[in-house]
């Protein structure tokens, strides 16, 4: 089987049973932790049940989509490998199909220590639009508003990582002569002394799933939440490492 069949066999997998069953569960478990009933019943059985325990009788739920997403990645790198030495597919259609490539691999990340220098989240973020082709060269235009310099203690690479996602995505979706917005702002949730606004200048325009999912995984892996509203994505930043998982709003 020559390398771009095999490759879009693989997506069509992807876009098919396995990532449908894959969003599906996550979305299934947030929405079970942000239950009020299971609110309640954790409450009740925090003081009786060690974090340990939680964590392992969680983590053989969430083995079988890691390896899944791990065994996607690894089969989609070695066609694309040989696509780009045959330099046959336009050069757009092979960009994007590097992106899917770098989200499955940044959907097996998982939790490091925090770094022990806090990191401006501003820092990151300009870090990450220089990544992204259409904010480099000004064909997608981006406004900045800096009211909030606060440091914070993530991971730099996993943080820089979930902003792109969020910047490449939204900067599809405003297009060649579109625009972004970009906010850091004090938070207003206690504990999140640092909230960012990114907003797509199209209005009624969402971040696609694949892309959502990454930004969600990483975000919360360094303690933080993401929120969705319509064009406008907030994202809410901790000042120190995330002792448990934080459950979003979408």
């Amino acid at each position: 089987m020559d390398p771009l069949s095999l490759l879009f066999g693989l997506l069509g997998f992807l876009a098919g049973g396995g990532f449908a069953w894959l969003v599906l569960r996550r979305r299934a478990t947030l929405v079970a932790v942000d239950s009020p009933v299971q609110r309640e019943l954790t409450e009740e059985r925090k003081p009786l049940t060690p974090v340990r325990e939680v964590a392992a009788e969680r983590e053989p739920d969430r083995a079988p989509p890691r390896h899944l997403v791990s065994l996607i990645g690894d089969a989609i790198r070695e066609p694309l490998s040989q696509l780009r030495r045959s330099g046959e597919v336009p050069g757009e259609a092979l960009a994007r199909l590097e992106r899917i490539a770098w989200q499955m691999r940044m959907l097996v990340t998982r939790p490091r220590p925090m770094r022990a220098a806090p990191t401006a989240p501003i820092a990151l973020l300009q870090e990450a639009a220089e990544q992204i082709p259409l904010l480099r060269d000004g064909s997608v235009g981006a406004s900045w508003s800096v009211l909030n310099r606060q440091p914070v203690h993530v991971d730099p690479e996993r943080m820089r990582a979930a902003f792109r996602a969020l910047l490449e995505s939204g900067a599809d979706l405003a297009g060649v002569g579109g625009r972004i917005g970009i906010k850091i702002l004090r938070g207003d949730v206690p504990g999140f002394p640092v909230q960012i606004e990114i907003e797509i200048g199209r209005r009624g325009t969402e971040l696609d799933a694949l892309s959502m999912l990454v930004t969600r995984h990483l975000i919360e892996s360094q303690g933080g939440r993401i929120e969705i509203d319509g064009n406008l994505t907030r994202v809410s930043l901790r000042n120190a490492g995330p002792e448990e998982q934080i459950a979003s709003v979408a």
